[in-house]
């Protein structure tokens, strides 16, 4: 997921130098985030559902409800969905978990005997590696990860993701005073503001703070697309193999349009996923996974050509080569938290590079702050003979 700032003529994000400080800052911010983890993610997750639910509160002011109340009557909605919602997804969630545990060294046997079967036709096709030995060498390698992996790594994971629990329970509470106190949190950071730059910094803000809300209406609506489209594939397919019913498709559907707001990491992840979904539930999954696949791809190529002209629209994105750069970067310098942060924490500091560079490359604002501050500072040198 990339936010996406307003870019017109005479942006400040024309400057090389606002640009260099934007990639610092990201990676300087990635690296401050890698090393508190266990607040920075909660913060970052409670920003964007602060902006998904904005719109919603916002409509029950404009028919006629206070802040406070909007709030509460959202909160007592949200409540009552997620009483009858949860318990049937950690029911079904938990299903899986289990199943996965009891498929899973049938699932990585039909994964090395499909690795071993192609080798065995390399080695046919070029002698030369039958000589080296190659299929008994990868053979032998694939045993030993196998039983590394159920012995070591599999518990590892498990205790990893544990790890977030605690820390993802912050969310609600962040994102709840988030919404109630937003206004107070603008005006702090207003009152920062030298005068000189207050009026062209608040007229920005406002621009920039409107078109976000935008943009996540945009990704609200083109996300909804997304699961709408793959859960009736999924469903489709379902029926006709047998594996996935109507509610566990649209879980899973939902699940991918999510991930992928994280570019292209997430979509690799979303079709990992239901793959794994495919083999467990299927006693026979070559052809399941097939069309699973074929699905996937064109619910992507919908999402590319259509989805997003519709609903994002033309808004101002990051290049691609500097998304795949900051990927790449934001992995090394963060890990994990770097790959799930590096792309909102860019979109952060490009709405700032863009307000700095509007206001500090602008020689009129600028000279009207240095003569207020010689004004200041005379002011000061008569007070103290006075």
């Amino acid at each position: 997921m990339s936010l996406k700032g307003v870019k017109a003529r005479g942006s400040g994000l024309d400057q090389p130098l606002v640009w260099l400080g934007v990639i610092a800052g990201t990676l300087l911010a990635v690296f401050l985030c890698d090393w508190m983890w266990w607040i920075s993610i909660p913060l970052v997750v409670s920003v964007v559902l602060y902006y998904i639910a904005l719109p919603m509160i916002e409509f029950m002011e404009r028919k006629g409800l206070d802040h406070d109340k909007a709030l509460w009557i959202f909160i007592l909605l949200l409540t009552a969905l997620l009483f009858f919602l949860v318990p049937a997804l950690l029911s079904w969630i938990t299903a899986q978990v289990y199943l996965v545990q009891d498929k899973l060294p049938e699932i990585l046997g039909r994964i090395s005997k499909a690795v071993a079967m192609g080798l065995a036709a390399l080695e046919s096709r070029f002698p030369w590696l039958q000589d080296a030995e190659m299929g008994a060498k990868m053979n032998t390698k694939i045993l030993l990860l196998k039983e590394r992996f159920i012995e070591e790594s599999l518990p590892n994971v498990a205790v990893y993701a544990l790890h977030w629990v605690p820390c993802m329970l912050l969310v609600p509470y962040l994102t709840f005073f988030f919404l109630k106190d937003a206004h107070l949190f603008k005006k702090l950071l207003m009152r920062g503001i030298p005068n000189a730059f207050f009026e062209k910094v608040l007229l920005l803000f406002h621009r920039i703070d409107g078109q976000i809300k935008k943009y996540f209406r945009g990704l609200m609506a083109m996300t909804f697309l997304d699961t709408v489209t793959l859960s009736a594939g999924l469903w489709v397919l379902g029926l006709k193999f047998g594996v996935f019913g109507f509610f566990p498709s649209i879980f899973l559907a939902l699940m991918c349009a999510v991930l992928s707001w994280i570019p292209f990491i997430g979509s690799i992840i979303g079709c990992l996923i239901i793959v794994l979904v495919c083999v467990v539930q299927s006693a026979d999954p070559g052809w399941l996974v097939f069309w699973a696949l074929v699905l996937f791809g064109s619910v992507r190529l919908l999402d590319d050509f259509i989805y997003t002209p519709l609903t994002i629209g033309r808004s101002l994105s990051v290049h691609p080569l500097i998304t795949v750069l900051m990927i790449f970067a934001g992995g090394f310098v963060g890990g994990v938290t770097g790959l799930l942060l590096v792309m909102p924490l860019l979109g952060v500091a490009k709405v700032l590079g863009e307000i700095f560079g509007q206001v500090w490359f602008d020689a009129r604002l600028r000279a009207r702050f240095h003569l207020s501050k010689q004004l200041r500072l005379r002011a000061a040198r008569e007070g103290l003979f006075s």
